[in-house]
């Protein structure tokens, strides 16, 4: 299983950008490989959504999540439920530094069923963090300034 623990300083409030992350609707707006997503079930601190996935050139892949958060901890965590992977684990905390700067620590875990597809993953598993942290602080300086 791979395993990616990263640390960003973010020029935001801790609660406006877990705002934005837990905000999973908009993620076909502004996350590249995002095609859609699929509230399936929504309660109070918990969502369990499909989001489809499409690379360059191969067909959009289903990722079914359960999305468990706490708004007054700030933090959200999300357990895989189906898809091409064997299991992922995410887990997002917001922490406040003061009204205008936050750490956000975003832990990852991930294991694809197919070996081969599991070395790719891993190969180009940086790339594709940079691509998507990016994305969440690109999306955050676009609403918040």
């Amino acid at each position: 299983m791979k395993n990616s623990l990263r640390e960003e300083l973010v020029n935001h409030s801790a609660k406006k950008l877990f705002d934005i992350v837990i905000d999973i609707e908009s993620y076909p707006e502004y996350i590249p490989w995002c095609k859609k997503m699929v509230i399936n079930e929504r309660k109070k601190n918990e969502i369990y959504a499909d989001m489809y996935v499409q690379y360059k050139f191969i067909l959009a892949q289903k990722f079914g999540s359960y999305v468990k958060f706490d708004v007054n901890k700030l933090m959200i965590e999300t357990r895989y439920i189906e898809g091409p992977l064997k299991d992922l684990k995410t887990n997002w905390i917001f922490e406040e530094i003061n009204n205008k700067k936050s750490k956000i620590i975003f832990d990852v875990n991930f294991e694809f069923k197919n070996y081969l597809h599991q070395k790719l993953a891993e190969t180009f598993y940086p790339l594709i963090e940079n691509k998507m942290i990016n994305s969440f602080k690109e999306r955050a300086d676009d609403l918040l300034d």
